[in-house]
């Protein structure tokens, strides 16, 4: 526990797989939840630091650029990666030698890849396990379960994720919390203004458009929404499907379908991706397996319509605030953006009940949830 000239305050050491440094950065949910605390820290009861994996960049990164939240940053090493295979006495005894600094009153690792010591009490959260679900999303460590056993409590944002923690983890649903992301208001509000056709003119988009934002891999379902784009484009001329995110894999998807009128947008700066998703006609969200569903949340939020599966947690995201395929086939989300453009009226009164339903997620309440996690892990310690 530290002493401060404001009386004691409860050490969390966050451990990440997102390094910063050049070109690099944060992840989005480490960023915000190490900011949402910071800012709800009531008498200043709390403190933090933070462990990267890996080595230290060779460009000094200083802790107020990572974030002002934190009081000290340190680096693994190592990748925790690497540890995926050895025995779970073995890894938590490596994490543990390596680590630095005082003694924190609690651990809490922001992914299962980067596992806790066994110094103080642990706390993880964990998003989804897609490599539980889908050969080509990596492996799950083989020690996942019992760090999973160990743990005090596990955070993550679904009833659907809740499940895959308890199924594929053995977790206690005791321990497991489902606490859902808040929206970032002051950034996903209706009053962005869209992208300029100056803007999108230097992606080759002229026009009405969809939009994508995401990843290339099974669970995104991206070849079904390119099939079933291109079994109807022919009937809407004036629009562009555009998706965000790793050209060249998304490139060859596309390549491979070849659906008319498309274009692979790559990788978008935040505030370009934010005002091209608020110009958009509709964010087409054809993932089968989320643990939460940020980007229809944030469509809703600036008042976008959205067109989505329902499958894994995005219908407890979006609810009646989007129009959801019933599954993630072609030919169910042709159906889907076929009603879509057929219905405007329906899709302006999705959009209407998605702008209210993004006003209930709130950083600052996710923050007094993990405060009271925090909380109750201490008082038992």
């Amino acid at each position: 526990m530290t002493t401060t000239g404001n009386g004691k305050q409860n050490l969390v050491r966050f451990l990440s797989q997102n390094r910063p440094g050049p070109r690099m950065g944060m992840g989005h949910y480490d960023r915000l939840l190490i900011r949402s605390l910071a800012k709800n820290n009531a008498a200043e009861k709390w403190a933090f630091d933070i462990t990267f994996m890996g080595r230290e960049p060779e460009q000094p990164v200083a802790v107020k650029d990572i974030d002002p939240g934190l009081q000290s940053a340190s680096y693994l090493g190592y990748s925790p990666l690497r540890l995926n295979k050895l025995p779970w006495f073995v890894t938590k005894t490596a994490i543990g030698m390596a680590d630095h600094g005082a003694k924190p009153d609690l651990y809490h690792s922001l992914s299962l890849g980067f596992p806790c010591p066994s110094r103080s009490p642990a706390v993880y959260t964990i998003h989804d396990l897609p490599p539980g679900r889908f050969s080509d999303e990596g492996v799950v460590p083989v020690w996942a379960k019992q760090a999973a056993k160990e743990a005090r409590a596990i955070i993550t944002p679904s009833v659907f994720a809740k499940n895959e923690m308890i199924e594929l983890l053995g977790a206690s649903p005791e321990i497991v919390h489902v606490v859902q992301y808040g929206c970032e208001h002051d950034v996903f509000n209706p009053d962005v203004a869209p992208a300029s056709a100056e803007t999108l003119e230097k992606f080759g988009v002229k026009g009405k458009y969809l939009f994508y934002a995401g990843g290339f891999t099974r669970r995104k379902n991206v070849r079904a929404m390119l099939t079933a784009w291109a079994a109807i484009a022919a009937k809407h001329p004036d629009v562009t499907l555009t998706l965000a995110g790793p050209t060249q894999q998304l490139q060859a998807l596309v390549d491979d379908v070849k659906p008319p009128q498309t274009k692979v947008l790559g990788y978008l700066p935040h505030e370009t991706l934010r005002s091209i998703l608020k110009g958009s006609e509709a964010l087409v969200c054809p993932s089968i397996y989320e643990g939460f569903g940020l980007p229809p949340l944030e469509a809703m939020a600036l008042g976008v319509p959205v067109v989505a599966v329902r499958a894994g947690a995005v219908p407890e995201v979006v609810a009646d605030g989007g129009l959801l395929a019933e599954d993630g086939s072609a030919e169910c989300l042709s159906a889907a953006l076929e009603s879509f453009f057929a219905n405007p009226e329906k899709a302006q009164e999705r959009v209407k009940i998605g702008l209210e339903r993004a006003k209930l997620f709130s950083w600052d309440t996710y923050a007094s949830r993990i405060y009271e996690i925090y909380t109750n892990i201490i008082s038992k310690s």
